[in-house]
């Protein structure tokens, strides 16, 4: 009798400990956030006809590279404001491969702001938010927002 009595038990200690493990477990890291001003000139549509993929100009001063390494697996959100004329927005691996862009069409108003989101999944990855002057003036905005899944 007494060893289905410490089984019981056990196993009430077991399942108390599994409805806890939820309230117990390590919180959500913060959102990592940060905000620039991008500064890429002379503007260099090239890209458009010579290369393959958004910023991927033949003229590295027309744009701007911000490194961001993954803190923790999460969404990356990246917005481009603030600029005159013709920004693009990329994000590329450091191994140069091409992870995700912001481009308008042809028929759009090329102020429009660009945005970008993309999930994440490997902690020290390195990539790097490039922001590009495709046909606009000297500076945008750039600010970006990581969170967790």
């Amino acid at each position: 009798m007494r060893a289905r009595t410490a089984i019981a038990a056990a196993l009430a200690v077991a399942l108390a400990g599994g409805a806890l493990s939820p309230a117990l477990a390590a919180p959500k890291p913060k959102p990592v956030t940060k905000s620039y001003q991008a500064t890429a000139f002379p503007p260099d549509p090239s890209h458009a006809a010579l290369t393959e993929g958004i910023c991927n100009t033949t003229n590295p001063t027309s744009q701007h590279n911000e490194e961001f390494k993954v803190p923790f697996p999460g969404t990356l959100v990246v917005d481009l404001t603030g600029f005159q004329g013709d920004w693009d927005l990329a994000l590329y691996s450091d191994k140069g491969a091409l992870v995700a862009s912001s481009a308008q069409a042809l028929e759009d108003d090329p102020q429009t702001p660009e945005k970008m989101t993309v999930k994440l999944k490997k902690k020290g990855a390195k990539y790097s938010i490039r922001a590009c002057n495709f046909a606009g003036g000297p500076t945008a905005n750039v600010k970006y927002v990581h969170t967790s899944f």
